[in-house]
């Protein structure tokens, strides 16, 4: 198997969700959803009906990732939007900005997609990748 990547929700309150995402890869990982909006807890469960998110925000992003690899989150619609691109290892804090936010367009879903690319010519024979993402849910008004 060229590689295993799991998505473990950690936290899914009414607005703040929190996932981490691990893998260990051994060729570069096609682009694969790994986070649904429309699956995550209601954003009002004291209301009667069902109210999931149809947006994300990224708050904040823990990651570690194998040197040579790079880790590409994207906001996934008709034609994709790059989100953020990560390698090695570190913490992007961009609530204070008002987080990264989905501005994927036409055909948006609110979901989150993930890549795994090599940063040079060849994949490292042996690769990891772990994210832990602090996502805020949102509706979209319009």
């Amino acid at each position: 198997m060229a590689f295993a990547i799991t998505t473990q929700i950690l936290n899914d309150g009414p607005r703040n969700t929190i996932v981490k995402i691990t893998g260990d890869i051994t060729a570069a990982l096609a682009q694969t959803t790994v986070v649904t909006a429309s699956s995550l807890s209601s954003m009002l469960p004291a209301m009667q009906g069902s109210f999931p998110p149809s947006l994300l925000r990224i708050d904040k992003i823990d990651y570690s990732i194998t040197d040579g690899s790079i880790a590409q989150i994207l906001w996934h619609a008709t034609t994709d939007v790059p989100a953020v691109e990560l390698y090695g290892r570190g913490h992007i804090d961009s609530k204070h900005y008002g987080g990264l936010q989905n501005n994927a367009g036409a055909g948006v879903t609110g979901d989150i997609d993930l890549a795994v690319i090599a940063s040079g010519a060849s994949f490292p024979t042996d690769a990891s990748i772990m994210l832990i993402l602090w996502l805020v849910k949102y509706r979209s008004v319009a």
